[in-house]
């Protein structure tokens, strides 16, 4: 999942890849990360997000499609949840890579 974040993962896909059922999977996924395989896959989705906002000028669409989501909607909408604050208004108040914003 790391290494391809852009495809739709389901359970099941993700199972078959590590030849196991799913369930099994989805048991031992929770068991050594303490977290489900999709929410695991969400807040890996949200850094490389964070990462693309912080170090690249690429736009919130251009992100969405690198990152699994197939609009720059559907990426704001999951960020804003996650977050509290559009991926926009992220990338201004997160600043430059190494330097640090106050947030208010």
């Amino acid at each position: 999942m790391h290494a391809d974040l852009s495809r739709s993962w389901t359970v099941g896909e993700l199972a078959r890849t590590a030849g196991m059922s799913r369930s099994a999977f989805a048991t031992l996924f929770k068991e050594r990360t303490g977290d489900t395989p999709l929410s695991y896959l969400t807040t890996w989705r949200m850094y490389r997000v964070k990462v693309l906002l912080r170090e690249t000028p690429l736009s919130v669409q251009e992100i969405a499609v690198r990152v699994g989501y197939d609009t720059g909607t559907a990426l704001s909408r999951a960020f804003s949840k996650r977050e509290g604050v559009s991926p926009g208004t992220w990338r201004k108040t997160a600043g430059a890579p190494g330097e640090r914003v106050a947030r208010s």
